[in-house]
């Protein structure tokens, strides 16, 4: 193997170190993310409580099916959505990357030095906790769409139901709005698999590598 072709290599690996890391923010990220959708929700079911409360004591005629608080139903999940995202976008982006270029452009001493300091346990247990957060944080937001997707049909649902007088049970209000999501997420759901395999291999060649690499003495 030349130099050339060693550092080139050395780069692919310690490139995918680097989108690991990020994959292990992602993890800590997760529960911030489900922290915002909880409030935006709360906060949705607060505005219900008051204008109910206002409407009860006559201080107010909006109800909770006028359009305003109805849109407030998809606005506000929305909100939440958002947030979240460009939150977890954030954290990710904290992670310092490509930290091992000034010593890679040493050659192979430098790509050698960037092996013999490697911690390998620890990216171990990192791609381990990428691979489950990467999966949790996908379903994470399905389910946040699905939370949109849910009060935007009880909307449609409601104003189909003033207009041609149907209304859906209370199963085809979950289940229907679930089923668009599923459809809607199908292309990210089917590449977070694709990742959590390739992590998998990953993991598995890392091990190989590692065990090779401490039976071979390079300190000459």
């Amino acid at each position: 193997m030349t130099e050339e072709t060693l550092s080139s290599k050395m780069a692919e690996f310690l490139t995918a170190i680097d989108q690991v890391k990020k994959y292990r923010k992602l993890v800590s990220a997760i529960v911030d993310f489900a922290l915002i959708i909880i409030v935006s929700v709360a906060g949705l079911l607060t505005l219900h409580l008051v204008v109910n409360l206002l409407n009860l004591y006559g201080i107010s005629n909006i109800t909770s099916n006028s359009w305003g608080v109805a849109f407030s139903n998809i606005l506000i999940p929305c909100i939440g959505v958002i947030i979240g995202v460009v939150w977890v976008g954030r954290k990710i982006d904290t992670v310092k990357t490509q930290q091992w270029t000034t010593t890679l452009n040493e050659g192979t001493p430098g790509a050698l030095k960037l092996l013999q300091e490697t911690n390998w346990e620890t990216i171990f247990s990192d791609i381990r906790f990428a691979k489950l957060g990467f999966a949790f944080y996908g379903a994470i937001k399905v389910a946040a769409y699905w939370l949109i997707a849910f009060f935007a049909f009880v909307v449609l649902s409601s104003f189909l139901g003033n207009i041609v007088h149907f209304s859906f049970d209370a199963i085809s209000l979950l289940v229907v709005p679930l089923v668009f999501v599923l459809i809607f997420s199908l292309k990210d759901l089917r590449n977070r698999y694709e990742q959590v395999g390739r992590l998998d291999s990953l993991l598995w060649e890392l091990r190989w590598f590692e065990s090779e690499f401490r039976r071979t003495d390079f300190q000459t």
